[in-house]
């Protein structure tokens, strides 16, 4: 059965997290949704980028997924947190054995501000390290035991959609997808 994965968008998102997840998950075989947290399907992302979703919140706010993401950048963050719809679909796929994952100045702005997952180790973006009350300082970090995955930023998108790979199909699959890429060193290839 192929794996789905919802990557939602926001005006202010950082559209280099945004575009290197949903292009490396869709190279993997997973089959992605990217759709705005409003209802409009136009998104201006933090550096001017343009993103024409597939969908709106409305439209997949009851459809089951297998991993929900969310990019980062400060006013994309900010716009995650403030919306209390997107904070109640991220309690209830938690609460359903989601894979949550979030880059950049997310973890520390929805996660750690909504106290989404009190107990979770999580990285993100370095000014956001006291944000974050289990801080690790790793590229990308899978918390397994609240099937959390974060990353730091823009420069960590690789790591950060490889591993949501890892974790959604398998090792194998993310060595295939790395493969295809040249990979700056400190990404692990998974080879």
């Amino acid at each position: 059965m192929t794996k789905q994965a919802l990557v939602f968008l926001s005006n202010g998102c950082e559209e280099t997290e945004a575009v290197t997840t949903i292009d490396l998950l869709t190279r993997a075989g997973i089959k992605v949704t990217y759709a705005s947290i409003t209802e409009d399907k136009i998104v201006q992302c933090s550096r001017g980028v343009t993103i024409l979703t597939q969908k709106t919140f409305s439209e997949v706010s009851d459809i089951h997924f297998d991993a929900i993401i969310l990019p980062g950048g400060l006013v994309g963050a900010e716009n995650f947190r403030d919306s209390q719809q997107l904070i109640e679909k991220l309690k209830q796929a938690h609460q359903a054995g989601v894979i949550i994952a979030a880059i950049c100045a997310t973890p520390a702005m929805v996660f750690q501000h909504h106290n989404l997952f009190p107990n979770a180790y999580m990285t993100g973006y370095p000014s956001t390290k006291d944000a974050i009350k289990n801080w690790k300082s790793d590229r990308v970090y899978f918390d397994v035991q609240n099937r959390v995955i974060t990353s730091q930023g823009p420069a960590t998108s690789i790591d950060f959609a490889l591993k949501i790979i890892e974790v959604l199909l398998d090792k194998k699959i993310a060595a295939e997808v790395a493969a295809q890429l040249v990979l700056p060193q400190g990404i692990e290839s998974y080879q």
